[in-house]
């Protein structure tokens, strides 16, 4: 008699009904992912530090230079006398913009992980914020060094030179507020992922703010960014972006925030 019972020994049927826990594949392109080179990550820390101390070194350089000019009883022959020195402030206030765009760009691959949205509204701030200071910096620099010149040779129209100054004040209040928002969507993100220590996170998270504010009661004409209080209220922003700057290049990301980022993705 033929025994139909079913077999164990690996070759029969009930072998074949024997579940098989699943082996978990991974491919070359993942495994490179996981094992990507931690230097990488120092890369970027370094070049987003070096970003933003471009981008504050820029903006403080180009202030200095034309706020003198703007300042002058007579505008329009200041910079005619001066043209050199305000097309290379106008051209340095461009190399701050490029620098800002670079930061949020630089920032992307690694926020967006965790915080996509967050992190292409950051990049969308930033990049908002460089259209406006190319019309009113760039666009408006240079037209003033073609009006000023106009006006050493005929009737100058002291009006539209200053329109250009008043487009000046302007553009920097808003630079200021798109700024304060994007700096508050980046330090929400530095704080949840911990990139860098918490206290950076809070500075830019309560500097931002009150950098908003100040703009916001300088457009009213409540203080003044330029003196006094108004200028105390965007000095937590800038420690923000000061001493931030600093740390990414002598220390770098936090690496076990990074790992845990990794291993989510």
């Amino acid at each position: 008699m033929i025994d139909t019972k079913p077999t164990t020994n690996g070759h029969g049927p009930a072998a074949a009904q024997t579940p098989v826990a699943a082996v978990p594949v991974r491919t070359k392109t993942h495994a490179a992912q996981m094992k990507r080179n931690p230097d990488t990550y120092r890369s970027t820390a370094v070049l987003v530090g070096a970003l933003f101390l471009i981008s504050t070194a820029t903006f403080i350089v180009s202030n200095v230079l034309i706020t003198p000019l703007l300042a002058s009883h007579n505008l329009l022959a200041a910079i005619a006398g001066n043209s050199s020195r305000m097309i290379a402030a106008t051209l340095i206030a461009l190399i701050e913009g490029v620098a800002t765009v670079g930061i949020a760009l630089a920032f992307y691959p690694i926020l967006k992980r965790q915080h996509p949205a967050l992190a292409l509204g950051y990049a969308g701030m930033r990049i908002a914020e460089v259209a406006i200071a190319a019309i009113g910096f760039g666009l408006g620099g240079l037209l003033l060094v073609t009006l000023s010149g106009a006006a050493a040779s005929g009737p100058s129209n002291d009006t539209l030179g200053t329109l250009l100054v008043a487009m000046r004040h302007w553009t920097i209040m808003l630079v200021y507020i798109y700024t304060a928002v994007g700096g508050v969507m980046l330090s929400y993100m530095l704080l949840k992922t911990r990139l860098v220590p918490r206290g950076f996170s809070v500075l830019g998270l309560v500097g931002y703010p009150v950098s908003l504010l100040a703009a916001v009661l300088d457009i009213f004409g409540v203080v003044d960014t330029v003196n006094g209080a108004g200028l105390v209220g965007l000095v937590p922003g800038g420690l923000f972006e000061l001493l931030l700057p600093i740390w990414l290049i002598a220390k770098g990301f936090n690496a076990a925030a990074i790992d845990r980022m990794r291993v989510a993705a």
